[in-house]
């Protein structure tokens, strides 16, 4: 994903993200190769390489705070996509947005948990300054997308 609207961004080095063997923290990738977790443009999931991981920073840093819970550190800039695929730097996004997801319910089943929206996607409950700090990014294969370990699809 090339665009200044996303400059600068990156993954805080002790973000995890999802890969083929489980959750990774984002300092261990480089130089081994990890199939990350993605969404293919059809929509279903699976894994492409992520490649050329680089280190940059200290770059401001944002926290993004999950109405389920979890939270996850990246740059203010890095692209978060909204439901729909909407990709939007994530100092960008508002309480409440809902955010793209890596698995979903049927439309006919949706759990029903208190406080959270009736919605099959997760809430922002937050977007918090999380001062600064140095990034991680690389090049995930064809979709130049992967999922934090939170569940959330991110930008590479």
């Amino acid at each position: 994903m090339e665009d200044a609207r996303y400059e600068p961004r990156g993954f805080a080095i002790d973000c995890w993200i999802e890969t083929a063997e489980g959750p990774v923290i984002m300092h261990e990738t480089p130089g081994k190769g990890f199939a990350a977790m993605t969404r293919f443009a059809d929509g279903h999931l699976g894994f492409r390489q992520l490649m050329k991981v680089v280190k940059s920073g200290p770059v401001p840093l944002g926290r993004v705070v999950l109405a389920s819970g979890p939270a996850f550190v990246v740059a203010r800039r890095h692209p978060v996509y909204r439901r729909g695929m909407d990709p939007v730097p994530a100092e960008e996004l508002k309480t409440g947005e809902l955010l793209e997801t890596a698995f979903h319910y049927p439309t006919v089943y949706l759990p029903e948990a208190p406080g959270q929206p009736a919605e099959n996607a997760v809430a922002v409950r937050a977007i918090e300054a999380a001062g600064e700090g140095e990034v991680m990014t690389g090049t995930i294969r064809d979709t130049h997308a992967l999922f934090v370990t939170a569940g959330v699809l991110c930008g590479e």
